[in-house]
């Protein structure tokens, strides 16, 4: 992903900033979104202004001191389609955690736009506290590596590596995979049964294969004893009894596929209502 920073000088920017990140010109959708609020205490506008303006008290005031920091991590137009929002708030805690897990921080993504894009309103020094977040070169290029890095557990994501060239990248993907691999083979060879994902993984496909719909779909991973559990009341994958979690994505099931559930239960409505309106008047016929 591109990593992308600015700077400003004027604590003015802070209220103009923070409307622009909330709101994108009018164009979020709630429903469709998240904000992550670090170390801040309101959820107003207003207030979370408020609370960046105080904090900045704490600066220690010079000529062009840095009074925030915008940054914005881009992600690739053809990595639209794989991005969920679980994803990019995972994404978006972890660069926090990298960037400045002291100051105040307000971050929010944009998704209207064919380049997702998650903007964040870095607080110019520390919470409470005059040590300023400041980074040289050669610190901002090691996030840039880092975010890439811990992106590079999403493998769908691939088109959006920009700052991990071409061997390192294969080297760490290859490297995940190996270790993946092997930890599943000790397991099958120790055993001598298939492992607990291959075994979920195979289920899941069967069901899929076996239903009419989502939503019969569903009722039949829940018969074999899985939880579903959502991200912001979505579906994203399945519950093992001893707790343990698997994303569909993980379990080689796309979003397409899914959808394609989702457009079955929408024609099987629609035929349903369309029996029972000739039932209706097959009735109504017989009463004449």
């Amino acid at each position: 992903m591109i990593l992308k920073s600015k700077r400003s000088y004027s604590a003015g920017r802070f209220k103009q900033l923070v409307d622009y990140i909330l709101h994108d010109k009018g164009r979020i959708n709630e429903s469709m979104s998240f904000t992550i609020l670090h170390n801040l205490k309101s959820s107003a506008q207003n207030d979370i202004v408020r609370e960046f303006v105080k904090n900045d008290e704490y600066r220690k005031k010079r000529h062009r001191g840095v009074v925030l920091y915008h940054e914005i991590l881009s992600f690739h137009p053809d990595d639209k389609e794989k991005l969920d929002l679980e994803t990019l708030e995972d994404i978006s805690r972890k660069f926090i955690e990298l960037r400045g897990k002291h100051a105040l921080c307000l971050a929010k993504p944009h998704i209207e736009n064919s380049n997702v894009h998650i903007h964040f309103c870095f607080s110019g020094t520390e919470y409470k506290s005059s040590k300023t977040l400041r980074l040289d070169n050669h610190d901002f290029r090691d996030i840039r590596m880092k975010i890439e890095e811990y992106q590079n557990q999403f493998p769908d994501l691939n088109s959006s590596i920009v700052y991990l060239n071409r061997w390192q990248k294969d080297r760490f993907l290859e490297k995940e995979n190996i270790k993946n691999v092997e930890k599943e083979y000790q397991l099958k060879k120790r055993t001598k049964k298939p492992s607990r994902k291959e075994y979920v993984r195979e289920l899941v496909h069967s069901c899929y294969l076996g239903s009419s719909d989502k939503e019969d779909f569903f009722n039949q991973l829940i018969g074999h004893g899985f939880e579903l559990y959502k991200y912001r009341n979505k579906v994203n994958g399945l519950k093992d009894m001893d707790g343990r979690k698997y994303r569909f994505s993980t379990l080689s099931l796309s979003k397409s596929e899914i959808a394609l559930l989702e457009r079955n239960s929408e024609r099987m409505l629609e035929l349903q209502k369309s029996q029972k309106q000739k039932d209706v008047d097959r009735f109504n016929e017989l009463e004449r």
